[in-house]
């Protein structure tokens, strides 16, 4: 079992979740469209689009700092 428990540990830590969730939002921020639905222009302030798809890259990107600087936005340590 320490070989189980020291491979979970140097897996999942806050520098891979949060280096995942950074390139995972990231990534979603600067590729092209995927569908219609994800892509629908809400609104354009300053001519940039905002659309659900850009919404979401920019939480995810903001939850992977979050988690690499050792915050809680989301209030989860309070829950658990």
């Amino acid at each position: 079992m320490d070989v189980v428990t020291t491979l979970k540990d140097s897996l999942i830590n806050k520098y891979t979740v949060g280096g995942a969730l950074l390139i995972v939002g990231v990534s979603t921020l600067i590729t092209p469209p995927m569908s219609d639905l994800l892509n629908r222009v809400w609104a354009s302030p300053m001519g940039m689009d905002i659309t659900l798809l850009r919404f979401g890259g920019l939480l995810t990107t903001a939850l992977g700092v979050a988690v690499l600087f050792n915050q809680d936005p989301l209030g989860v340590k309070a829950e658990v």
